[in-house]
């Protein structure tokens, strides 16, 4: 049932229901499907413990994040309830995929849903059009393709909410798979790369070829990445300065629309220098107004974290990304399902931290989202959840306070004291011929986990061939030097961009 609230969520988020019809727009369908998803934790057989909520260093990254966002903002109360909400979506995503099963469920539904938002904004151009987008995209859109739900409803949010869909496709259908499925998958590729080219969205096309160059390179041999990069620098540039618009990136210095995009990266820019607090979480469009006496949007992640939250909560939000590409970058799978499930996360976190530059994604669920699944796969591949909860995925679940209430099982030859008909003690033999049911944990490959250390299996002789597990739980000095520098490289950065754009 958990399992089912998360993957119903991915669907309230991408279809957005409460937006296709006034009967539906009074209903809170996200705070249901999410209240239903936290009682599920309290009443499913291994009930939620404090304990559980801090384990990996992303949580606790999360958790430092959440406590800056609150305690730096004018207003710490209405901050905390505008946004609790992405609290609870990572900390149910965690708890919930605990396996890969369950891991490999949502990815794949994450994956269909960003297709069948692209399917829904080419159909727009054909005559099935329920939304109304086909007059905002010839109107006042100029033939840029748009869906018109809130999250969608301009090409750049659009193009970029698809782009990482491609490769996503390409790993979840694709990659390793049998014919019939890699057929399937190809014919769904036509899909996101349509809908790209119809937004004609400067800023998708380009991180479009970021992110294939980055999934053509991720897991190959170094010689081949080498290769790879050099062709993409060679080419790529080439190629891409022949799709529709990017010859507008010569002209920036003229181009309306890329100075409205200087003017919010210099307000953001002037709040990072004046302010270690920034103009607090939600005051961005108040903060704009007052100095420009119009409303712009920050355009960029980064200068939206660090405009509102300041230099601490950039670093913060930064330090985010940074455990989620540690973890996918240094991870030891064992079969192609943990090394599909990683590739495709590594896809959703490079995609945003590339799009995040030219959108102003920063606080939108999809972030907590791939956070969360980050930080349940490295729960999984460092052995920080139970190994038989796989095993008890194919059986309903019961409830904690339940099975307290039960009789303890009987052991294979120990007599049970049972009830009779009037009530007198009965013992109650459990035949020795039948065999008591086990769950065989799985068996780690070289080193095995074991009261929060890594040692060698003493039964088993360690081949130099396998990959060796490096067990981190927390973040060191040399954790925090690297956000510090990206940080300060981040800040550079966008420096450097106000000068150049």
């Amino acid at each position: 049932m958990d399992l089912a609230s998360v993957i119903l969520f991915l669907v309230m988020y991408y279809i957005r229901p409460q937006e296709w019809s006034s009967v539906f727009s009074s209903i809170h369908f996200v705070q249901i499907v999410m209240g239903m998803a936290i009682m599920t934790l309290f009443f499913r057989e291994k009930s939620l413990k404090f304990g559980d909520l801090l384990k990996t260093p992303h949580d606790w990254m999360m958790l430092f994040f959440f406590m800056w966002m609150i305690g730096s903002s004018p207003s710490p109360i209405e901050t905390f309830k505008s946004n609790y909400a992405f609290a609870l979506f990572y900390i149910v995503i965690v708890q919930t995929l605990t396996t890969i099963p369950r891991m490999k469920t949502f990815v794949g539904w994450w994956t269909f849903l960003i297709v069948a938002i692209a399917a829904l904004a080419i159909a727009s151009e054909y005559g099935f059009d329920p939304r109304n987008s086909y007059d905002i995209t010839h109107g006042h859109m100029k033939n840029r393709l748009i869906l018109n739900l809130s999250i969608f409803n301009n090409p750049n949010g659009l193009g970029h909410s698809v782009v990482p869909c491609i490769p996503m496709l390409y790993f979840f259908a694709i990659w390793k798979r049998p014919l019939f499925m890699k057929e399937v998958g190809f014919a769904l590729l036509v899909i996101p790369i349509w809908c790209i080219y119809l937004t004609v969205s400067k800023g998708a096309f380009l991180v479009g070829g970021l992110v294939l160059v980055a999934t053509m390179t991720f897991g190959r041999p170094r010689i081949v990445q080498i290769i790879i990069v050099a062709v993409a620098i060679a080419g790529g540039g080439t190629l891409i300065y022949k799709l529709p618009r990017m010859n507008e990136l010569a002209k920036s210095k003229t181009d309306g629309a890329i100075q409205g995009r200087v003017a919010a990266f210099k307000h953001g820019m002037a709040l990072v220098q004046t302010s270690i607090r920034g103009c607090g979480r939600d005051h961005w469009m108040e903060s704009f107004y007052r100095a420009h006496h119009y409303t712009k949007a920050c355009h960029s992640s980064y200068v939206q974290v660090g405009g509102e939250l300041g230099v601490p909560g950039l670093g913060l939000y930064l330090g985010i990304l940074y455990c989620c590409v540690r973890t996918l970058l240094t991870a030891k799978t064992r079969d192609a399902d943990e090394e599909r499930i990683r590739r495709t996360l590594f896809v959703l976190v490079f995609s945003y931290m590339a799009s995040s530059w030219m959108v102003d994604f920063g606080f939108r669920p999809t972030f907590f989202m791939f956070a969360a699944a980050v930080a349940a796969l490295h729960r999984h591949l460092y052995g920080l959840v139970d190994l038989t909860e796989a095993a008890e995925d194919a059986k309903p679940a019961i409830p904690a306070w339940r099975a307290r209430l039960l009789p303890p099982p009987a052991l294979a030859g120990v007599p049970a004291v049972a009830a009779g008909p009037g009530g007198e003690a009965v013992l109650a033999i459990e035949s020795a011929q039948a065999p008591v049911p086990t769950v065989a944990p799985a068996q780690p490959r070289g080193p095995v986990l074991r009261a929060g250390r890594l040692i060698k299996q003493e039964e088993e002789e360690e081949d130099p061939k396998l990959p060796r597990v490096t067990y981190w739980k927390r973040l060191g000095a040399v954790d925090l030097i690297i956000i510090w520098i990206a940080t300060a490289a981040a800040i550079k950065f966008w420096q450097e961009m106000i000068k150049h754009m």
